[in-house]
C-alpha cells in the first residue's frame, strides 16, 4: 500500500518537475542571445572585415530588446522550440526598413538580413564580446 502511494505521488509530481525543467533549460537558452555581439556585416566573403553592434538588453517571454546597427530593434522574436534559437527583428532608418533573422550555433551568431527597397540582403556573422 505505501509502495502504491509512493508510486502515484512519483507519477503524479514527475509531469510537473519535467514541465519545470523544460521552462528553466529554454529560458537559459534565450539568454545565451543576451549580451553585446560584435557583427561582421562584410559585403562579400573577400572584402575586409566591417564591424557594427548587435547589442541584445532584455528577453520578455519571445520577444527582446536592443539595438543593431545603432538601430532600435523592433517587432523581434525568439523560437526556441529547435535545436538551435533562431530570432527575427526589423530595424529602420531614416529611409528603410531591414528585416533581419538569424540563429545562435556554437557560441555565433549567424543572421541575414533584408531591405527590399534597396533590392539587398546580405549574410553576416558575429561573436559575443
Amino acid at each position: 500500500m505505501k509502495r502504491n502511494i509512493i508510486v502515484c505521488v512519483l507519477l503524479l509530481v514527475l509531469p510537473v518537475l519535467l514541465i519545470a525543467q523544460e521552462e528553466t533549460n529554454s529560458n537559459e537558452s534565450k539568454n545565451e542571445l543576451i549580451g553585446n555581439w560584435k557583427i561582421d556585416l562584410r559585403p562579400t566573403p573577400d572584402a575586409e572585415a566591417y564591424f557594427q553592434n548587435f547589442v541584445v538588453s532584455s528577453i520578455d517571454e519571445n520577444s527582446f530588446t536592443g539595438t543593431f546597427y545603432g538601430s532600435e530593434i523592433e517587432e523581434s522574436l525568439i523560437n526556441d522550440y529547435w535545436p538551435k534559437i533562431y530570432f527575427a527583428f526589423s530595424t529602420a532608418d531614416q529611409s528603410n526598413e531591414y528585416y533581419h533573422s538569424g540563429y545562435i550555433e556554437n557560441g555565433k551568431v549567424y543572421g541575414i538580413t533584408y531591405c527590399p527597397d534597396r533590392e539587398f540582403t546580405a549574410p553576416w556573422t558575429g561573436e559575443k564580446e
